[in-house]
């Protein structure tokens, strides 16, 4: 990892990112495909090429035909019911596999299916299930978030039994970033907590608890940008304030990013030597225990940028 520029992001250098070509054969009974096709290098290639049509009509084509009366509604046919979630989002009461094609499944703050549309853009895109019962309950979530930090939904696909999400597809965790031989620099620390500080901040204001996050849950992509996701686990925060629980997934976040795990019951750097090219990093792991805002901790993050 490097210093992407003057901004306050990382970066994963790669090569490429490999999709699978072959088709998916089976389903499972929650509708997602089961059988997993195996990884084969080189881009996707579409099956059929667009063709420039000709500006000359040809002679075999019927004359255009003109229709009389007054103007009418339009309508698509087809596309199901839709309701907006905001941002441009919509939900749709389809199939996304009748959109798009399954290339394979992993875990990326939860089980994820990396497809493409089937027809069109060939964009990577994320798609993740719920159950039908907590539906609702989702896309409430989804209306009252918007914030680059925090995971964007662009649409939600709605069936009898399950409510799928499509979001833009980050190969990456926190979790990649703790299981690397070599340590963040500071500012590629810096950046990422400072990124992460964001996305707390936001979802406090918008009086949004979420209980479940670590290094699984946060969310990376190649330029750096970390995004909070797992937003299905959040809960509208009782009484409004922070509270010290608030603060303990940055202790622990910032523990492993430093030192590769996390202190059981305690908060503290094992090895303050390897650090000591940053002393703000030892002095923010610090703060988290005493701090009663994310801005307050921000303050201690931004020197190091």
């Amino acid at each position: 990892m490097r210093p992407l520029d003057e901004k306050r992001a990382t970066k994963i250098q790669v090569d490429q990112v490999p999709l699978l070509q072959q088709p998916v054969h089976k389903n499972d009974a929650d509708g997602l495909p089961t059988t997993k096709p195996k990884l084969t290098p080189g881009p996707l290639q579409p099956s059929s090429h667009l063709k420039k049509r000709s500006t000359t009509p040809s002679h075999a084509e019927p004359p255009s035909k003109v229709i009389q009366g007054p103007p009418g509604n339009l309508a698509l046919q087809g596309t199901g019911r839709l309701d907006s979630i905001g941002t441009g989002g919509f939900v749709r009461d389809e199939s996304p596999w009748d959109t798009f094609k399954l290339y394979y499944e992993c875990d990326l703050a939860g089980t994820v299916a990396v497809c493409v549309r089937s027809s069109g853009s060939r964009a990577v895109r994320a798609i993740r299930q719920y159950p039908i019962q907590d539906a609702d309950r989702i896309i409430g979530i989804l209306r009252s978030l918007s914030h680059q930090n925090v995971v964007s939904i662009w649409e939600c696909f709605r069936t009898s039994d399950s409510l799928y999400t499509l979001s833009k597809f980050d190969p990456l965790t926190l979790d990649h970033v703790v299981a690397c031989k070599a340590f963040p620099e500071p500012v590629e620390l810096a950046a990422i907590m400072s990124q992460f500080l964001d996305g707390l901040s936001y979802l406090a204001a918008q009086n949004f608890h979420h209980p479940s996050l670590n290094c699984s849950s946060v969310l990376m992509s190649l330029e750096g940008e970390i995004r909070i996701a797992r937003i299905d686990c959040c809960v509208i925060r009782q009484g409004g304030r922070l509270q010290p629980s608030d603060f303990a997934p940055v202790s622990i976040i910032m523990m492993e990013l430093m030192q590769n795990y996390a202190k059981e019951g305690t908060v503290g750097i094992d090895n303050p030597d390897r650090w000591e090219i940053c002393p703000a990093a030892i002095e923010f792991v610090s703060a988290t225990i005493s701090a009663s805002s994310f801005e307050e901790l921000k303050k201690v993050c931004d020197p190091w940028v």
